[in-house]
């Protein structure tokens, strides 16, 4: 019966029409109710006259599973070498046995990808070297990058590779005694997987728990100098710290009890931080309680520009104010993003690109205006860049 099923349906896929037939109409095809007696003794199939095929081996069911598939994969390999395929960077057509399969499936002529590969390997830019399938992000296996790539290639590739790797995490120092890659944490102190040395990633000395290592100038500086030494690796990321930071001892005030950078875009100058919820004073950074600091001869509770901006706003008729200074245009970096789920504009604070709307508090990117969840997933080599300038 299995070979007439075969032999009916001749170049079509059998086993699971064997399987059914197998365990539906086996016992009724053999007028068997109740068992059925596989073997005779001690008696081999050739012995007992029966179909060696019908014979149980010494194989698990997961074992012949596995060499049908691994037959499969051969047998779909060898047809694709005998055929003629179109590579998509070239458009011309070429036998199977010209064209190199990444691990994503898709397959492209030796000559295309092998170009395409040293031409990454010899600009730096191993991070982009993906499948050229533009719609996939798979990667081009080292296997395969060593059989196309030159040997002096290969090592180049690796070492870039490393560096690359090492250049994209931001919170990656060196041990200033043995040079060893260490870990920086939120403290800004790290500690030497090879000698033990814990020391402090600005100032490179002892580590120094609860006391100040350097000032917000100093610590700008500290990072211009890290910058250059890694210019020459594109350090991107500490670009836009450095150039964020810079953006922030210029337009912002720090909270005097948590140091958080705040800008000020128009009210009074009491302000709430939005972190630690301390009251301070715009004007002179001084802590407050509540409006008494604003008495006269002390400090202003609006600023004049900001009483002319109002009344130039409630009194739209009147015409313009002689002596009315020109409203002060937003700094560089303050233009006003709108946001994706109310609509409000939101101002970028320094470079960054991640926002928080001020009306619903959603986050998200300046840059595609969709909403961000989770700043890592985001902002990256494959996203969106986290830190650009806007335009004038």
């Amino acid at each position: 019966m299995l070979d007439m099923i075969w032999e009916e349906q001749q170049g079509m896929e059998v086993i699971y029409q064997w399987v059914q037939w197998l365990q539906n109409s086996l016992l009724s095809h053999l007028g068997f109710t109740d068992e059925i007696i596989l073997s005779k003794g001690d008696l081999t199939c050739h012995e007992d006259g029966g179909d060696k095929r019908a014979c149980r081996d010494d194989s698990a069911p997961d074992v012949i599973i596995t060499r049908i598939m691994r037959y499969d994969d051969d047998k779909r390999h060898e047809a694709f070498l005998h055929d003629i395929h179109d590579c998509m960077i070239c458009f011309s057509e070429f036998p199977g046995v010209d064209f190199v399969t990444l691990p994503c499936h898709h397959f492209f002529c030796r000559k295309c990808i092998q170009t395409y590969c040293k031409i990454h390997v010899k600009e730096g830019t191993v991070l982009k070297l993906t499948c050229p399938d533009t719609k996939c992000e798979g990667v081009v296996s080292p296997y395969i990058l060593k059989t196309l790539l030159a040997e002096d290639e290969y090592e180049r590739w690796e070492k870039l590779l490393l560096q690359r790797t090492l250049d994209a995490m931001n919170d990656l120092v060196y041990c200033p005694r043995c040079e060893t890659a260490c870990l920086e944490d939120e403290s800004n102190d790290a500690v030497c997987p090879s000698c033990l040395f814990s020391f402090c990633t600005l100032c490179t000395s002892h580590r120094h728990v609860g006391k100040q290592c350097m000032t917000a100038e100093e610590k700008i500086r500290k990072l211009e100098e890290r910058l250059k030494s890694r210019q020459e690796r594109g350090d991107q990321n500490l670009t836009d710290e450095v150039l964020s930071l810079q953006a922030i001892m210029r337009d912002a005030k720090q909270c005097p009890r948590c140091k958080i950078a705040i800008y000020k875009i128009s009210g009074c100058n009491k302000m709430t931080c939005s972190n630690c919820g301390h009251y301070f004073c715009y004007q002179c950074n001084f802590a407050i309680v509540g409006y008494e600091h604003f008495r006269p001869g002390a400090c202003d509770l609006f600023s004049r520009e900001e009483i002319l901006r109002w009344e130039a706003r409630m009194n739209p008729g009147r015409g313009r104010v002689e002596d009315a200074p020109a409203p002060a245009p937003l700094p560089q970096g303050r233009y006003r993003h709108p946001c994706p789920t109310c609509g409000k504009g939101t101002p970028k604070i320094g470079n960054n690109n991640h926002i928080s709307c001020g009306s619903c508090q959603t986050g998200f990117c300046a840059l595609c205006r969709k909403t961000v969840h989770k700043t890592s997933q985001h902002f990256g080599p494959k996203g969106c860049k986290q830190h650009t300038a806007d335009r004038d």
